[in-house]
């Protein structure tokens, strides 16, 4: 009998592990932001790190949290934006997936920016 499969990592798992330096506030606030999808397979941390930040930027920028009150969400937005990125250039084997992955980021992103304020 074959031995049972390796379980993988999951995106919450794949974040602490490079996160550890990080406040811990932070790494809460950004898992927070991921809500069910810190549990998914780590292969998917890029655009599951990418899809929390703009639904996070959403949030702010519709309900115009622009104080100092709510720095935390807008320095959660900046880490996972930086881990999607992270974790895309560890398996991207040419400058074209990270083109793409910036591409996407940056028209969702800009677009929400555009829409709200």
């Amino acid at each position: 009998m074959a031995p049972p499969p390796e379980p993988r990592a999951s995106v919450r798992e794949w974040i602490a592990s490079r996160t550890s330096d990080a406040p811990a506030t932070l790494t809460r606030q950004m898992l927070a932001a991921l809500g069910t999808d810190a549990d998914a397979s780590e292969a998917r941390t890029a655009e599951l790190c990418l899809a929390a930040a703009a639904r996070s930027l959403d949030v702010i920028l519709s309900e115009q949290k622009f104080g100092r009150e709510h720095a935390l969400d807008l320095l959660a937005i900046d880490a996972l934006t930086t881990v999607a990125f992270e974790h895309a250039s560890q398996g991207a084997q040419d400058d074209t997936a990270m083109a793409a992955l910036a591409k996407r980021s940056a028209s969702v992103l800009g677009q929400l920016s555009a829409q709200r304020v």
